[in-house]
């Protein structure tokens, strides 16, 4: 069930939360805050409702305004006021807002300058908040006014139009609750690459690395470090135009190569000197599932951080 809101206040939308769900979230484990754009709203709401499942919450979506004069500006549960500023909402809750409730918050004119004091009445006592930006990300995000609520800040740089850019200018800022979600979308990769070299490692004979994928994708770029970082060896990169991801990653040994390739959305063949190829289930990592995995850890991920401080100093290093 979706509840509109026009022109409404904080204190209202409290009031109405409380008559529809009943209590104040005595059941959920998180607040997760999600500022976004009107477009892309409602598929982060998806992504979000599904991970609500294994981790009840309440969702509280702000909605950025759109350009003054716009057509979006007079979109559906807009109303016109008086006001310098005002606020419409939305209250979603049943089969509509996941294992939880959901606030969407559409402020407007000088309400939109200050989101961080409306999103406070709703933030559930005694659990964490998490910050999400699905899309585009603050500068800083640990000093952007919602950023400064979370005890965890998530991005995703592998949906902005350059994702190895928005990395690079992110990484530098980076403090301990950040992660993005480029990072998460190579777990199952890290696990694989761990599990079919273990032997070769253990006996140090991996002479190098070449890794091949999407050209400017940040979950490349960060696979590449963390192999460089993990393996102590040169790790080449090559791009394959018109992939999504990672495709190969190949460890050159005495022996021969070793090749770990994506064979289709989910499976991976792997490949070794002398031996048939296998084919090992590892499906594409989607918006809910890398959501889910951050939404379960809440705790500083050291590695990444290592991971990122590599990154920076290696794209420094390109740029002298």
């Amino acid at each position: 069930m979706i509840t509109q809101l026009s022109a409404t206040t904080t204190s209202r939308i409290v009031s109405e939360l409380l008559e529809h769900s009943g209590s104040s979230g005595a059941s959920r484990v998180l607040t997760l805050v999600i500022p976004t754009d009107a477009e892309g709203l409602e598929e982060a709401l998806s992504a979000a409702h599904g991970a609500s499942r294994d981790h009840p919450c309440r969702v509280v979506a702000v909605v950025r305004p759109p350009a003054p004069g716009s057509e979006e500006s007079h979109g559906q549960g807009h109303e016109d006021a008086d006001a310098a500023g005002h606020l419409d909402a939305e209250i979603r809750v049943g089969h509509d807002a996941g294992a939880g409730e959901t606030l969407v918050l559409r402020p407007w004119g000088q309400a939109a300058e200050h989101t961080d004091t409306l999103v406070v009445p709703f933030l559930l006592p005694d659990v964490p908040v998490v910050v999400w930006w699905p899309t585009e990300a603050p500068p800083v995000p640990s000093q952007d006014p919602l950023g400064r609520l979370g005890t965890t800040r998530i991005t995703n740089t592998p949906a902005q139009p350059d994702p190895d850019r928005a990395l690079r200018a992110l990484a530098p800022v980076s403090v301990a609750g950040d992660i993005d979600l480029a990072w998460t979308r190579i777990t199952l990769w890290r696990a694989m690459v761990v599990t079919t070299l273990d032997a070769v490692l253990r006996s140090r004979g991996v002479e190098g690395i070449t890794i091949t994928g999407e050209p400017e994708n940040s979950s490349v770029s960060l696979m590449a470090t963390w192999l460089g970082l993990r393996l102590g060896v040169e790790v080449r990169r090559l791009d394959e135009d018109g992939f999504r991801g990672i495709a190969t990653i190949t460890a050159h040994t005495a022996q021969g190569d070793i090749v770990i390739a994506r064979h289709d959305h989910e499976r991976v063949t792997i490949t070794r000197p002398g031996a048939q190829p296998r084919v090992v289930t590892m499906a594409r990592r989607e918006p809910i599932t890398t959501l889910n995995e951050e939404l379960r850890r809440l705790t500083p991920d050291l590695v990444y951080h290592e991971v990122l401080t590599a990154f920076c100093q290696e794209g420094a290093h390109e740029q002298s």
